[in-house]
C-alpha cells in the first residue's frame, strides 16, 4: 500500500517561512515534502498522494494551496506568518508542539464553499479555445485593466437580468472571500460555514454600490461592455484577459476546500475581532497535548 505523504507549502518570499517550513518537514519525517507557492503546480503529483497539506505563510500561501489540494480533497492546516490569517489555525510559535495531534488526525474537518469562473459568452468555448476554468476560494473580480475609466458590465443571475454597472469592476466572492476584498469595499461579513455567494460591485456609479448575497446553487454572468482592458482576476493571481462582449461565468465549484481544525466553528469570529481591533475572549481548541491536561483552558 502506497504511503501518504504530508506537504508542506510555504510563501518563498519570507525567509522565516522557509526556515520554520524545513524545521516542519524534519519533524514529519521521510513522507514530508516541501513546495514554496511560486512552484507549487509541478507538485500536483505529490499533493494527489497526500494525506495532509500544512501551509506555512499567510491567508495568500493558503489560497494557492487549496486550488491545487481541493481535487484530492486533501485538508489544510495553516501556520499564519502574517498579521491575521482569517484562515489559518496555528501561530509559529506552537505549530513544532501542535504537529503530533494534527498528523494523528485529532479535531474535526470543516469544508469551505469554492467558486468557479470561466468564459462562456461572445462566441469563446473554453474547451475548443483553450481559455481555462479557474477555481478559487476567495473571489473571482471582473475590473478595469490599467486604463483609469468606468467600465460597463452587465450582470444576470439565473439568466435573469439583474442590472448593467457602470463601476470600477464587480467581485463575485464565497463566504470566506467575504472576509478579503469584498471586505475592503465595504462588503459584509459572511460566515464561512454559508452557501452563498456575494456580489459586490466596486465603486459604482449613481449609488449602485449595494451587496447582493445570492443563493449558492445559481450562476452569475458578468458581460463586458467596455473597449477598454478588462481583467478576470481569480483569487488575485489567476488573470484572463477580456475583450468587449465577453461573458464570465461565475458559480459554486464542485470542488470544496478542507481544513483540519482543533479550534471550535465559532473559532472563525475571534479571528475576525482581532481584526477588527477588538479584544476577544481566550478559546479553547477541542483537542490538547497531553501536558495540557492539568490546566484552566484559560491558560491555552
Amino acid at each position: 500500500m502506497e504511503r501518504r505523504l504530508v506537504g508542506i507549502v510555504f510563501n518563498g518570499r519570507l525567509n522565516e517561512a522557509r526556515s520554520l517550513a524545513q524545521r516542519i518537514a524534519q519533524a514529519v519525517g521521510p513522507d514530508a515534502w516541501l513546495a514554496p507557492t511560486e512552484g507549487l503546480d509541478s507538485s500536483a503529483r505529490l499533493m494527489g498522494r497526500s494525506r495532509l497539506v500544512i501551509t506555512v505563510g499567510g491567508d495568500g500561501t493558503i489560497l494557492r494551496t487549496a486550488r491545487l489540494a481541493a481535487p484530492s480533497a486533501v485538508p489544510i492546516v495553516g501556520v499564519n506568518m502574517g498579521r491575521v490569517g482569517f484562515m489559518t489555525e496555528l501561530s509559529p510559535q506552537e505549530v513544532l508542539e501542535r504537529l503530533p495531534a494534527y498528523l494523528e488526525g485529532k479535531g474535526w474537518i470543516e469544508e469551505r464553499t469554492m467558486l468557479e469562473a470561466r468564459v462562456v459568452g461572445s462566441g469563446h468555448s473554453p474547451e475548443e479555445e483553450g481559455i481555462p476554468t479557474f477555481h478559487g476560494l476567495n473571489d473571482a473580480v471582473v475590473a478595469r485593466g490599467t486604463v483609469s475609466r468606468l467600465i460597463h458590465l452587465g450582470v444576470r443571475v439565473d439568466g435573469e437580468d439583474v442590472a448593467t454597472y457602470a463601476a470600477d469592476g464587480i467581485i463575485v466572492a464565497s463566504p470566506t472571500g467575504s472576509t478579503g476584498y469584498a471586505l475592503a469595499v465595504g462588503g459584509p461579513i459572511l460566515d464561512p460555514r454559508l452557501d452563498c455567494l456575494l456580489l459586490k460591485p466596486l465603486a459604482a456609479h449613481l449609488g449602485m454600490n449595494t451587496a447582493l448575497v445570492l443563493p449558492g446553487q445559481v450562476k452569475v454572468d458578468i458581460t463586458v461592455q467596455s473597449e477598454h482592458p478588462v481583467v478576470l482576476s481569480v483569487d488575485g493571481f489567476q488573470d484572463l484577459m477580456l475583450a468587449d462582449g465577453d461573458t464570465v461565468r461565475v458559480a459554486r465549484s464542485s470542488y470544496r476546500a478542507r481544513f483540519l481544525r482543533a479550534h471550535p466553528p465559532s473559532h472563525f469570529y475571534r479571528g475576525l475581532f482581532v481584526r477588527l481591533g477588538i479584544q476577544p475572549r481566550p478559546s479553547t481548541p477541542l483537542f490538547s497535548l497531553p501536558n495540557e491536561d492539568a490546566r484552566s483552558p484559560h491558560d491555552h
